[in-house]
């Protein structure tokens, strides 16, 4: 008998028992359904060119949602995260990305006060520069009441 012992037909993983009854079933379906179209090559090239356009495109618009507030980098990972299920670069990128953040995260407790607070008020201090530029660029719109909008921000 080999060190990895055969599972029953149908049993994917040994994780098969995870979660809610109804999301076993749809994510074995899922799973399937995948082990079945990457057995042909020519539905397995589409299934992962529609995987790596699919993430492309997310990845692209957390790209142009990092500057503004909102999740643009937690959108960024979700792309990166969706090329990972399909590519292993992409899959080492994402693991890459995760230590980055948890080493950030553990320096950012471990530091003083002083350089937590300084860091979140450079933050703030950047949003609030993209949105005095977008407002600059784009206009304010015209359901705003004038009277909310300082003349001394320059955004008559």
């Amino acid at each position: 008998m080999s060190a990895r012992r055969s599972r029953p037909a149908g049993w994917l993983s040994r994780h098969h028992k995870q979660g809610r009854p109804w999301f076993r079933r749809i994510r074995l379906s899922f799973l399937r359904w995948r082990a079945v179209t990457l057995r042909n090559p020519r539905t397995a090239f589409l299934y992962k060119w529609f995987v790596g356009s699919l993430g492309a495109l997310i990845i692209a618009v957390g790209l142009i949602m990092v500057p503004f507030p909102g999740p643009g980098w937690l959108v960024v990972f979700l792309g990166v995260a969706v090329i990972a299920s399909e590519f292993e670069w992409a899959r080492t990128l994402l693991l890459w990305g995760r230590a980055t953040l948890y080493r950030w995260t553990r320096w950012l407790a471990r530091s003083h006060w002083s350089i937590s607070a300084s860091i979140g008020l450079l933050t703030f201090a950047f949003v609030l520069g993209v949105v005095w530029v977008s407002l600059r660029v784009v206009g304010i719109p015209e359901w705003v009441p004038g009277w909310v909008v300082p003349g001394w921000l320059g955004l008559d």
